[in-house]
């Protein structure tokens, strides 16, 4: 019986979660719509403003969405994604803008784990030192900082909007903190002429981000 849990421990996929845009179910539907119709809906909740909260596996080269075909529901998956957010955390790294001693922090390794972070906001508080903002601006990427220089903030804010711009797979251009509940909108990301911007974020052509499409991860 212990082999045989054991076993199952490590059979078992890990549960990462993705915040994905709104309209990601109805993408999935119209690319799945030859598959079982349990196939053809995704397991994904509201997360915030303008996204869905959705979750994911690896599998081969790429990742699946976790389907109603999975036969596991939100009540389970959810939990199951939050066991890896404290270690999501501690993998935001900082970033350094030029005249500023403040940082800001990312994750974008673009294996599915980048996200997690968001599902742990005790953590991610103590980590940045203060209340943080957020921002989701495409698959893989997760951006946050603690807000309170309007000059840096709107630096950050320019470098997201960039990164929505440009990266594969834009999820929102939106900032969010949390409120003690749940993740509401801050502000919105904007272009502000003549600001400099973060390093932009490259994401390398054999990165599981760059080889799934946006909505439609290979059969």
């Amino acid at each position: 019986m212990i082999l045989l849990a054991v076993w199952a421990a490590f059979a078992a996929p890990r549960v990462d979660p993705a915040v994905e845009p709104e309209g990601v179910e109805a993408a999935w539907r119209s690319y799945a719509a030859d598959r079982p119709e349990a196939a053809r809906e995704l397991v994904c909740r509201r997360f915030a403003e303008r996204t869905r909260l959705c979750f994911t596996r690896a599998e081969g080269k790429g990742r699946r969405y976790y389907t109603r075909a999975d036969g596991q529901a939100i009540e389970a998956l959810e939990p199951a994604a939050r066991g890896g957010a404290a270690d999501a955390v501690g993998r935001l790294e900082p970033v350094t803008v030029e005249g500023f001693a403040t940082p800001y922090w990312m994750s974008a390794a673009g294996d599915g784990r980048d996200h997690a972070a968001l599902l742990h906001p005790d953590a991610l508080r103590a980590r940045l030192g203060g209340e943080p903002v957020v921002a989701i601006p495409a698959r893989g990427v997760l951006v946050a900082w603690v807000p309170g220089d309007v000059v840096f903030d709107k630096i950050v804010a320019v470098g997201i909007l960039r990164m929505y711009d440009t990266l594969p797979s834009p999820v929102s251009p939106l900032l969010y903190r949390w409120n003690g509940e749940a993740w509401i909108t801050w502000g919105e990301a904007r272009e502000v002429p003549g600001a400099p911007a973060p390093t932009p974020v490259d994401v390398p052509a054999e990165s599981p981000r760059a080889r799934t499409a946006p909505l439609a991860p290979e059969r």
